[in-house]
């Protein structure tokens, strides 16, 4: 890929054999690949510009093995999928309940 900008970076050797290994393990063409990547990822996560944001979440290895079975059932094409599956059920289940309790509080 031709990239109009080309800039300069220092490395800890650590890193650098970080990112070697990295480089060997997923087959990357090159370490400015892995990082045009890293760079691309922090710039989507950090950007207000866009209508959705980007969200980091860590999640248990329980967690990850829960999310993984429901995929093998066919319940989400992907875990990421899942997740925003639950986030959407959790906020409409989170305001239905809050509007209840508004409406249970103007009654009273």
């Amino acid at each position: 890929m031709a990239v109009p900008y080309r800039i300069t970076i220092r490395l800890s050797e650590d890193d650098m054999d970080r990112m070697e290994r990295l480089l060997d393990r997923y087959n990357y063409e090159s370490i400015s690949e892995i990082i045009r990547i890293a760079l691309r990822e922090f710039l989507e996560k950090n950007d207000d510009e866009g209508i959705n944001k980007k969200v980091e979440v860590q999640l248990t290895r329980k967690m990850v093995d829960d999310l993984n079975s429901l995929l093998q059932r066919g319940e989400a094409v992907s875990i990421d999928d899942l997740i925003r599956s639950v986030l959407k059920e959790y906020t409409r289940n989170k305001i239905s309940n809050e509007s209840e309790s508004l409406e249970r509080n103007k009654k009273d």
